[in-house]
């Protein structure tokens, strides 16, 4: 990833993932940034040498901390309890609905920055959010996310809710980025176009200006204001020889 492409704030990420890596090296001793979206991890692997191990406190975690682990901690680092991440399982009456949005809120309320906040996974009753451990105290003493009283636990007490999409089965003309774009949200392939030329449009967490650009299968495509989709299936071509997709969104 060239450094000119990357914006102000992420040239400053990328220097400071940087001297993690060196005073981790230098120190022996584990660095670790605070919780990186899937954009920033990406920044964050191409400003090192060699691959930087990343944890979000569960298996797919889409909020990720990099961490510089030396030798040394090996067996700690393989059963990631060095990372500083505490998971935290809120309990609530099952026909209390509380979404994401309502737990990043409260949590942000408390004056936490992001940074300090992984992934929050709700489900019918509960919820299980990660954080820094330095925010873990504060986030669980909340008892109370807007109206809903809530109870608190440390550690991961229910199973981890399952991240839930939405099954879009359409044809596209080609596998163009525009094409994609439009199909997935919705809109004409000219108002599609506008988008990726804008900046709007990410593609595996990064941004693409290329309209004509080919999107292959598994590729996750973020449209701001529009949410996250994946390219799941390309399934040949219909008999007005256009190409069947599958485009998951999530949701």
């Amino acid at each position: 990833m060239a450094f000119s492409l990357l914006n102000e704030e992420e040239r400053y990420l990328s220097a400071h993932i940087a001297d993690l890596q060196r005073l981790s090296v230098r120190s022996g001793v584990p660095r670790f940034s605070a919780f990186l979206n899937e954009r920033e991890a990406v920044v964050a692997e191409n400003s090192v040498k060699g691959r930087p191990c990343f944890y979000g406190g569960y298996d797919g975690a889409a909020r990720v901390i990099c961490g510089f682990v030396e030798d040394t901690y090996a067996e700690e680092l393989a059963a990631s309890d060095c990372f500083p991440i505490i998971p935290l399982t809120f309990t609530y009456r099952q026909r209390d609905k509380l979404s994401h949005r309502d737990f990043l809120g409260a949590i942000l309320s408390l004056q936490i920055k992001r940074e300090l906040v992984g992934d929050i996974l709700t489900a019918e009753g509960y919820a299980v959010v990660f954080v820094h451990e330095t925010a873990a105290e504060l986030v669980s003493a909340l008892d109370k996310i807007g109206k809903v009283g809530v109870s608190c636990q440390k550690g991961i007490t229910m199973p981890i809710p399952q991240q839930q999409t939405k099954r879009i089965d359409t044809t596209v003309s080609s596998l163009r980025l525009d094409c994609i774009v439009s199909a997935a949200v919705n809109i004409s392939r000219d108002r599609s176009a506008s988008l990726i030329k804008s900046g709007m449009v990410n593609a595996d967490f990064s941004p693409c200006l290329n309209v004509s650009a080919e999107v292959k299968e598994n590729t996750v495509i973020s449209v701001r204001g529009s949410g996250r989709f994946r390219l799941s299936e390309i399934s040949g071509e219909s008999r007005k020889g256009r190409i069947r997709i599958v485009i998951e969104k999530y949701i």
